[in-house]
Parts: structure tokens; C-alpha cells; sequence
């Protein structure tokens, strides 16, 4: 197939949830023979130059710099707001890549046209009327449940502001945007529900993320560690709430009762609220690392405390990959098909996590039948290959439905005579 592949992001360094995901896509579809061009923004010339690490995986790469500099994205909102699109559009809406969509799909026929989450959906208007490709969405979450679930723990920040302020436009917004594609693909059986509800006439396919089970392998842990872990994008405002919450109201009563335990905080882009908690006794925060992995095999177990957010988290996936027993709230483990006291420990509380925690802990046999089951439920069911094809089925079911675009335009001939 011929792909024309939208994305809010570069997906390298891949050092989040929604990177990860983009990256693991385009190097599946390549591996498939499917020819793919990336259409995507970067923030500036030194993050432009990584699109040279994709040549592998993408025919063309076709990049434009949106600076994120308050008076650019403010002007942006505001040409937004005209325009009566919500801020979220509006922050990642760019003319240029707009015109790059326009040229690209007027001069080669692509089979697929797919957008990476729904606030992309503006560029669909520039696709050409003689295109005739399928366009596809892929989900990451639901943004309206998502924020809406982040305002219950947010404080008075310019952030919270914002969503605030718009958040009359988001579910409004989200279920126009989803009716406009022929495709769409979703991480969990909750949000396939939710948007068959909202689009009853797309095709909705179940694409869970995965996790890499070859590079994520289980290690042997040292009956001394006493340490968690929370891994995860740093910037990413739920994540931030869930290391507070777990620091103020979790680790004091750990340290009361295993004096020596340490809790681990690891991801990009700390703000100094996070920066803070690692100044506490027994908190290191570490920033950016080159490799995940090493945390992980380190660690007692990885905990998510989450309270907001969507999607399903990768960060478990990893965990459980490399055979880490893993406690987390249900919310943080919402969408994976993960059963508690098998595979996983549900905690919601402060005490249910002290108490879990503690158990895993002092019953190293628990710890490892927890971890080892873990890694089976992963293997089985979300290693990405296993987890990608049902994205190629999405297109070749669309495919079928409609006539083939190449005879429409010549496989990546110009329209134009070009």
C-alpha cells in the first residue's frame, strides 16, 4: 500500500507513550513492504535534522518548524479562535504542512491517508477531491475524557486555564472530528465502545499499544533491592499528579515501615515541582535516561499512580515485559486486559498501595509469580507485531469496501504530468 501518514510529532528520540506508538507503526508497516511518507512538525532546525534516523523506515519525510514560542502558538490560538476551531486544533494546525497535504495527494495515489489523533483532523480539508484514498485515524485516547479527567486534580496553572475555558468545545469537537474518517483504530475495548457509539458509521478496529518483547527482556532481581519505579514523560500533567499524590500521601508511610526503601522517578522533562519531590528522603528523580531498562531491572516493582489520563500505558507493558511485578491504580491500568492478583496488584488508595507494595516486598515468590505472569500475558497478547497487524487489516478491510485509489491516480505517479 501507499501510506500518506500524519503525525502531531516527530517520533524520534521515541521518549514517550505516543512516539513509541508512531515509531513502532511506521516500522511495522515498512518491515510490511508499504510505502509510507511522514508529514509531521518539528519545533525547530536541531529536532528537524533527527527525521534522517526514519530514512529506513519511510520513503519521504516532509517536515515543517511550528515554533512552540509563546507569541507563535499564541497567534495560532488566536487564528483558531476565528476560525471557531478549539485551541487544541488550533496548536498544531500549521498552513504549510495544510499545502504539503494538498500537493502530495493531489500528485500520488495513496491508498491511506492516516492522522495520528483527532486534533489533526483539520488537514483533512486539504486532502484533493481527486484522491481517493481511505482515511484513517488512529486513536492514542480520548481527549475529552482525558482532560476532563485532568481537571479534577489540576491547580490554578496557565494549563488548566486553557482547558478550562475550552472544554465546551472538546466533546463537541472530538465526535465531529471522528465522523469525518473512513477508519478508525483504537487502544482499548472502552474507547472502541465509545467511538462506535460516536461514529456508528465508521470502521472501528481494536489496535492496542504493545510493547517491544525482544528489546524489553526479563532480568533476575537481587532479593536486596528495595527500590520502586515510576517511569513516564515527566512534562505529561497526569504523571506529574501521580508522583505527587504518590509522594505525599504513599511514601512517607513506606518509609515509616521499610526504613529503607527508594522511590525512583524517571522520564524527560521534570518541571520543578517534580524536581522538588527528589530533594525528600529516599526520592531521586532522574531526568531524561538513554535507556529505560536499566531502571526497570533495578527495581522491586513499578507503581502507577494514577489518577487522570487516558489511553492505555505503556509503561506497564515494559514493566511486565521484563517481568516486574506492577502496582497501579484501575484507572492506570484501564484497557489492558490485566487481572488482579494474577498479573497485576490494583491499588486505589494510599494504604492499598503501602499494603501491596509492602507484600511485594517481604514475598519474593509473589513478586516473581506476579512478574512471570506478567511477561506471558505481553508476549501473548501485546508484542506490537500481534498488536499492528489488526491495523493492516483496518486498511485492507476499507480497501475492499471501495475501488482501489491506483486507479484513480497511478501508483505514485503525478496527476499533474510532474
Amino acid at each position: 500500500m501507499n501510506i500518506l501518514f500524519l503525525s502531531p510529532w516527530l517520533p524520534w528520540p521515541p521518549f514517550d507513550g505516543a512516539r513509541i506508538r508512531i515509531l513502532e507503526t511506521l516500522r511495522f508497516l515498512s518491515r510490511r513492504g508499504h510505502r509510507i511518507t511522514l508529514l509531521t512538525k518539528v519545533r525547530d532546525p536541531e529536532e528537524e535534522a533527527n527525521s534522517s534516523e526514519l530514512e529506513g523506515l519511510c520513503e519521504r519525510v516532509v517536515t515543517t518548524i511550528v515554533s512552540n514560542q509563546t507569541r507563535a502558538v499564541l497567534r495560532r490560538l488566536a487564528t483558531g479562535l476565528v476560525r471557531g476551531r478549539p485551541l487544541i486544533e488550533s496548536f498544531h494546525y500549521d498552513s504549510y504542512l495544510a499545502r504539503q497535504v494538498n500537493r502530495m495527494t493531489s500528485q500520488y495515489g495513496y491508498d491511506i491517508v492516516h492522522v495520528e489523533s483527532p486534533f489533526l483532523a483539520p488537514y483533512l480539508c486539504s486532502v484533493s477531491p481527486l484522491s481517493r484514498a481511505r482515511k484513517v485515524l488512529s486513536m492514542h485516547n480520548i481527549e475529552s475524557i482525558r482532560f476532563e479527567r485532568e481537571l479534577q486534580y489540576s491547580s490554578p496553572t496557565a494549563r488548566g486555564f486553557l482547558i478550562r475555558s475550552n472544554r465546551f468545545f472538546f466533546e463537541s469537537w472530538e465526535k465531529k472530528s471522528l465522523r469525518e474518517f473512513d477508519g478508525i483504530a483504537a487502544v482499548s475495548e472502552v474507547e472502541r465502545a465509545w467511538i462506535q457509539h460516536h461514529a456508528p458509521a465508521a470502521t472501528v478496529e481494536l489496535v492496542p499499544n504493545g510493547v517491544d518483547t525482544a528489546y524489553f527482556q526479563p532480568t533476575p532481581t537481587s532479593e536486596a533491592a528495595r527500590s520502586i519505579v515510576f517511569t513516564g514523560l515527566m512534562e505529561h500533567p497526569p504523571n506529574v499528579d501521580a508522583v505527587t499524590w504518590f509522594c505525599d500521601e504513599i511514601f512517607p508511610t513506606l518509609r515509616r515501615k521499610l526504613p529503607g526503601i527508594c522511590f525512583t522517578i524517571v522520564g524527560r522533562g521534570p518541571p520543578p515541582k517534580v524536581v522538588e519531590l527528589g530533594r525528600r528522603e529516599g526520592v531521586r528523580v532522574t531526568g531524561e535516561v538513554a535507556d529505560v531498562r536499566r531502571y526497570l531491572a533495578e527495581s522491586s516493582a513499578l507503581v502507577v499512580p494514577l489518577r487522570s489520563g487516558g489511553g492505555t500505558r505503556l509503561k506497564i507493558l515494559q514493566a511486565m515485559a521484563m517481568g516486574r511485578p506492577v502496582v497501579s491504580t484501575t484507572l492506570g491500568a484501564e484497557g489492558l486486559d490485566v487481572t488482579p492478583e494474577e498479573n497485576i496488584l490494583i491499588a486505589d488508595t494510599p494504604d492499598q498501595f503501602v499494603n501491596h507494595i509492602i507484600r511485594l516486598l517481604a514475598s519474593p515468590e509473589t513478586a516473581s509469580r506476579l512478574g512471570t505472569a506478567g511477561r506471558q500475558l505481553v508476549v501473548q497478547k501485546y508484542d506490537w507485531p500481534l498488536c499492528l497487524r489488526r491495523l493492516e487489516s483496518l486498511y485492507d478491510r476499507l480497501l475492499r469496501d471501495e475501488p482501489h485509489p491506483a486507479t484513480h491516480l497511478a501508483r505514485g505517479e503525478s496527476a499533474l504530468g510532474a
